[in-house]
């Protein structure tokens, strides 16, 4: 399940007493979006959240134990929609015993490192757009058609601690029932395995790489066996490339440039991660293990050989075209060793 964009219609903010508007048919408090915010945008806010209710309903009717989320499950990483989603996947887990393995999208986390944020065009009181941010300061209204600004810490967008922390039950860190699970930067094998390694090995601190001189920006890259005999390995396509070359708080996301370019970029700045899929392939192939590997980012050209000719007539830089694969992105984890790729 890609790209849910989730936003917790019906969530509620931990440091805030706003609640949204009041939908008269339920008779419930809605945090939801303008119109005019979905028909400015490349996707919609508020229907996600029904679409996301019976895609879930038709996996539980359909008997599917395993669901995969690879990356873009929340608008932008907020701690209300991080929230919501958690708490909407226990109600399955719990309900229907299906097991969800997520791994990162560019939307979440934005940047590595938590940042303020938020949005101007929630829908307010008499129909006026509401600004909700997670600071005093960072926004200040512009016009009578809006409604005075709401403050919340949980309008934020969360980095890799936050989101890790807050879904570490969906795949970022180890269970129990799992018979086997690692990281890139982990140093023991199947036979060596246990249990308390894994959850050491899980910590952010733990899955670190050095994307630049002196920049060290976290990988929670991963591969579970959830069942004897399948290993899920979900990749962290996401590379953050200092800008300036390099100048500024490494703590600070703005520093960065945004992972949408996905795999181009980790060929160049994330080598290890390839150098692990190989060696995970391979020992799968020895100890006859099934590997079905997801991500947010395509390897290969998803406009089905088309680019050039889209290109040409549009121009290099509109329809995504920047995040058109290399040919090599694809040969390289073919060559890995990779043979199922979502």
């Amino acid at each position: 399940m890609a790209d849910v964009h989730l936003q917790d219609l019906y969530g509620s903010f931990s440091d805030s007493n706003y609640k949204g508007i009041l939908n008269p048919k339920n008779n419930k408090r809605v945090l939801m979006r303008t119109m005019g915010s979905q028909l400015e945008s490349t996707r919609i806010f508020n229907e996600n959240y029904f679409a996301f209710i019976a895609a879930l309903d038709d996996i539980a009717k359909r008997k599917i134990k395993y669901v995969a989320l690879p990356g873009d499950y929340t608008d932008d990483g907020q701690l209300i929609h991080i929230n919501g989603l958690a708490r909407i996947l226990k109600t399955y887990q719990k309900k229907y015993g299906i097991e969800f393995f997520i791994t990162t999208g560019y939307h979440d986390p934005v940047g590595p490192f938590a940042q303020a944020s938020g949005k101007t065009d929630f829908l307010g009181d008499n129909g006026k757009p509401q600004p909700i941010f997670s600071e005093s300061g960072i926004y200040h209204p512009n016009s009578d058609d809006e409604n005075p600004v709401v403050i919340s810490a949980d309008i934020g967008k969360l980095g890799y601690l936050g989101i890790t922390n807050a879904l570490k039950s969906y795949g970022f860190s180890p269970n129990k029932n799992n018979v086997f699970w690692a990281t890139p930067f982990s140093n023991y094998t199947t036979s060596t395995y246990s249990y308390s390694k894994a959850n050491q090995a899980a910590r952010l601190n733990n899955r670190v790489y050095e994307v630049a001189p002196g920049f060290e920006v976290p990988d929670v890259s991963y591969v579970v066996e959830p069942i004897k005999g399948l290993w899920l390995l979900a990749l962290d396509g996401n590379v953050y490339i200092p800008e300036n070359n390099g100048n500024g708080n490494i703590k600070d996301s703005k520093n960065y440039e945004e992972a949408s370019t996905g795999y181009n970029n980790v060929l160049s700045h994330k080598a290890h991660l390839l150098k692990w899929v190989s060696q995970i392939a391979t020992e799968a192939k020895k100890q006859g293990k099934t590997v079905i590997t997801f991500s947010h980012y395509p390897m290969i050209d998803f406009n089905d050989d088309a680019t050039p000719e889209i290109k040409e007539l549009l121009g290099a830089n509109k329809w995504q075209l920047n995040r058109v694969p290399k040919e090599e992105v694809a040969a390289n984890f073919a060559d890995a060793g990779l043979k199922i790729h979502f």
